[in-house]
């Protein structure tokens, strides 16, 4: 009996042909004016039964989806446990946790995320990743998530056997283009391999999608026949690592405990009925990569470089000067810092993936930026239980800690290395979150000290400050807060004790501090909180009648002078007007308050109040150098507190924020653990957006960011022997998309911690270098009326990108300027001149020189005015005004002593010496 109004087979097939180019639901359900339910009902059918005919009412195709594959293999019965049938409309509400916002299809079962059996993401819909290629008659059956292969083979289902077979027996027909020295074409100086891995980097950094990626396969085949395989199976094998050891963790539905890696039939909290089918459909879980197997495989690359830091007697400055690593320092072990932090992932809703990131502190600190570990990544709507969250990693730090492992370095040494953490970072929400404690608006609020606080007016409504205590504020220590936590859980009124809410789970990580282990974060509670908080308070119309407050013409000059500005390579945001500061960036805080502000507010903001803001940046400036003695910490230290200390007398006392407040605590940080680059969230913030940056569409977001995270390192394990013999623009390339500097190194290298860039014109030198080589007693064995020099545009020394000025005026960008030891200088041009040497013009000499020449900048004598006099000579020191002159001198690397940041306002030139900001 036909059914009624039943769409044509044609009609159906017409809708999966707009579905495969890329047409959403949506778009095909107008265009064909088809109800919305109806095309996602006829593409679901196809993805399952393979066919859009018209299913008979009795019985149906007995191929199954690759999503009823799944379920079966996690379990039997039904797909909802027993304690779920009943309509709790809280566990309803609450299975929707990790779903993922999806616009129309959310809450279909049919759009939930599948795991698939090769290591690759199958989705549902139209935002398909690249990993499941519909063309090639694959079987995503069983999940590649496991705690080991016992639990891989378990939940293999025999339907993907025969798939699995072929395989392993099969031989791979991409591994052709990997092996050997095959051009792409007759005369190129490309090879299949560069290519290929060229390609497999270009769609992991941008997360193409399936379609996206076959078209470029397409694409690249027409314009050279056969330089490409055609279809996207390589991907499963040469994009992704780890097969097998990625771990999926679960927690409870109804009381979010966590539950392992086996949930079990019932819930040992609430008695909540289980079923691993049902956690992993409603994704009540968490993704965990065990940090043993990534530290074993990045220490086998960086064994060399750890504790390579960069010291000075007598001076903090990375982690390794502060007096708590100091104390407690092991042979034979390395110490963890980690972050935890959520980053939303949907701009108009409430998801936001929180991951745990880590980074080696014996590495130098531009390796550590180079080199986050990701442990565990959780996805969900709100934030993750702390209890089920911080588990995994609590264990296996226990683990580590005690029995260590073993791992072989590149010429096959072992090594036995015990890890444990000392140091994490996270903003002041999450902090109160993992400590166990009260957040900063309630009495005791601050994770450091026993400041209560005290509740005033501000507006309409109340808020709680910080002001300094003239008798001073209690620190808290570790003893004390464990003997709070057993009070707080003694009382059976369960209330929090001096800000201490109960038992932290961070008290079972070995040798972990829960007080001195945390560092007030300077890029929150300073770029995001202060800078912006007084920023906007002097803009802010409600303040019109204060002294502070600023016009919009004021406004319009200060755009005016920040659009003039040309900063350094450190700066990665360029400067955009104070118009704009709504969507300004933490790092454009930072770079107005310690860079341009100095200058810029100068002659805008009265002198009381110009004085006081001077000793932020003056603090900061300290705080953030390469070194800094404990005479400059105690300097720092007085300048905050007086900055915190004058804020009720010049702007109100409804302004002594928490932010403020944590000001005070950030030289006790310094002391402990380095100066404040050296834990800078920053560096974490930028892993978080690279992570936001590696899914595409909203299914299975989590898998897709694991799966692309661990997908770069092998890529560049591979480039490192696929591309050893490429050329250098090849190369660089390759390291500009996988942020790899392994091939950096490769040409140009002069001694140590030195690299030239680009490449070089002869030319001979003018008299007036002729005059300034000859003035230097170090250079004097040079000959420049015999040889002729190579110029270059930019050389890298010790991490600071140095250009001439001719390429800083092109690039927009001010790379110039530099401190010798003498003075300050601009950099006109970098030769290297030829050495004297024994190898008698033999190929490949590497006798040689890089000269710089200067032209030095002249210090000005400070004239006393009513403005400067109120300036402490100890704030202002950091500013130096200077002059242009023609004088020209030649120096080597070894004479830079630092970069600095040169601006000019209202005809006048000032310098100031670089802060020490994240690599990027």
């Amino acid at each position: 009996m036909p059914r009624k109004k039943e769409l044509s087979e044609d009609l159906r097939a017409k809708i999966f042909d707009l579905h495969k180019t890329g047409k959403g639901y949506k778009i095909i359900a107008r265009t064909l004016g088809i109800h919305l339910s109806t095309v996602r009902e006829i593409v679901h059918k196809w993805r399952r039964f393979n066919t859009v005919a018209t299913l008979p009412r009795s019985g149906r195709p007995t191929k199954t989806s690759a999503k009823t594959k799944l379920i079966n293999e996690a379990g039997h019965g039904s797909t909802e446990p027993k304690g779920n049938r009943r309509g709790d409309s809280n566990h309803k509400k609450a299975s929707h946790v990790s779903a993922g916002p999806t616009d129309d299809r959310r809450g279909d079962s049919e759009h939930v995320m599948h795991i698939a059996r090769d290591n690759t993401v199958y989705n549902d819909g139209d935002t398909d990743s690249y990993s499941s290629d519909s063309d090639e008659d694959e079987d995503p059956t069983a999940s590649h998530l496991s705690a080991g292969k016992a639990e891989t083979k378990k939940h293999q289902g025999p339907t993907s056997c025969a798939s699995s077979d072929d395989e392993t027996t099969e031989e791979d027909p991409t591994e052709q283009f990997f092996c050997g020295e095959k051009k792409i074409y007759a005369g190129s100086s490309v090879t299949m391999g560069a290519l290929l891995l060229l390609l497999l980097a270009f769609i992991v950094k941008h997360g193409l999608s399936k379609a996206a990626a076959r078209d470029l396969l397409h694409l690249l085949n027409l314009v050279v026949p056969g330089c490409v395989p055609k279809s996207l199976r390589f991907l499963k094998k040469h994009s992704t690592d780890y097969n097998g050891k990625t771990e999926i963790h679960f927690y409870c539905p109804r009381c979010t405990n966590y539950l392992g890696v086996d949930p079990g039939n019932e819930c040992s909290v609430c008695q909540q009925s289980l079923s691993r089918k049902y956690l992993i459909l409603k994704a009540y879980y968490f993704l965990v990569m065990p940090l043993e197997i990534q530290l074993r495989n990045l220490l086998a690359r960086v064994h060399s470089k750890l504790g390579k830091h960069f010291t000075r007697d007598d001076s903090f400055s990375d982690v390794h000067t502060g007096n708590e690593y100091k104390s407690e320092r092991q042979d034979g072990s390395i110490t963890l810092t980690f972050n935890c932090d959520g980053s939303p992932v949907f701009s108009s809703s409430k998801y936001s993936i929180w991951p745990i990131l880590c980074t080696i502190n014996e590495l130098p600190y531009v390796e550590r930026c180079k080199n986050v570990l990701l442990h565990t990544l959780w996805f969900g709507k709100g934030k993750p239980q702390v209890q089920s969250f911080l588990t995994p990693f609590i264990n296996e730090l226990q683990k580590l800690s005690t029995a260590g492992f073993c791992w072989k370095d590149e010429i096959g040494s072992e090594h036995h290395t015990t890890v444990t953490v000392k140091i994490c970072t996270c903003d002041a929400i999450a902090r109160a979150m993992v400590q166990n404690f009260e957040p900063f608006n309630k009495e005791f609020g601050c994770g450091f000290c026993y400041h209560k606080g005290e509740m005033v007016i501000k507006g309409r409504a109340f808020t709680r400050v910080y002001p300094i205590q003239m008798d001073g504020c209690d620190l808290r220590h570790m003893p004390e807060t464990v003997q709070l936590a057993e009070l707080v859980m003694g009382n059976s009124y369960d209330q929090s004790q001096m800000g201490v809410k109960g038992p932290s789970l961070l008290f079972l990580l070995p040798s972990f501090d829960i007080i001195k282990g945390f560092i007030p974060d300077y890029m929150h509670c300073f770029c995001l909180g202060v800078v912006r908080q007084f920023v906007n308070l002097w803009f802010d119309p409600l303040y019109a009648s204060k002294d502070f407050h600023l016009t919009d013409e004021h406004l319009n000059d200060l755009d005016r002078a920040l659009c003039e500005i040309q900063p350094p390579n450190e700066i990665s945001q360029s400067p955009r007007s104070l118009s704009e500061r709504m969507h300004w960036k933490a790092c454009e805080w930072r770079a107005f308050a310690l860079l341009y502000s100095p200058v810029i507010l100068r002659n805008v903001l009265p002198a009381v109040y110009y004085k006081h803001w001077m000793l932020l940046p003056c603090a900061l400036h300290v705080l953030l150098s390469h070194f800094a003695t404990q005479d400059e910490l105690n300097c720092a230290e007085l300048c905050l507190v007086q900055f915190v200390a004058q804020i009720p007398s010049l702007y109100g006392l409804e302004h002594c924020s928490y932010d403020c407040h944590l000001l005070t605590h950030l030289t006790e940080g310094v002391r402990n653990w380095g100066l404040l680059w050296a834990n800078s969230v920053f560096v974490f913030q930028d892993m978080n957006s690279r992570l936001l940056q590696m899914y595409s569409g909203t299914q299975s977001i989590s898998l897709q960011i694991f799966k692309n995270f661990f997908s770069y390192e092998k890529i560049i394990r591979q480039g490192s022997a696929t591309l050893q013999d490429a050329s250098t623009e090849i190369k660089d390339f390759f390291c500009s998309m996988t942020s790899c500097d392994g091939f950096t190194k490769s040409l140009n290298y002069i001694g140590e911690d030195l690299v030239i860039l680009g490449s070089g014109s002869q030319r001979v030198l003018t008299p007036r270098e002729i005059a300034a080589l000859q003035k230097n007693e170090t250079l004097s064995w040079c000959q420049p009326h015999r040889d002729s020099v190579t110029e270059y545009k930019r050389c890298v020394y010790k991490n600071m990108l140095v250009t001439s000025l001719e390429c800083s005026g092109t690039l927009k960008r001010n790379n110039s300027v530099i401190e010798t030891s003498s003075c300050f200088a601009v950099v006109e041009s970098l030769v290297v001149v030829p050495k004297p040497c024994s190898c008698e013009g033999r190929p490949g000499c590497s006798c040689r020189e890089l000269v710089f020449f200067c032209k030095q900048l002249q210090l000005l004598t400070r004239q006393p005015t009513i403005q400067d006099t109120q300036i402490n000579t100890n704030i202002a020191k950091f500013l130096v005004k200077v002059r242009n002159s023609n004088e020209l001198c030649a120096i080597t690397c070894q004479d830079i002593v630092s970069k600095c940041f040169m601006i000019e306002h209202v005809g006048q030139l000032y310098v100031m010496r670089m802060p020490v900001f994240e690599t990027h």
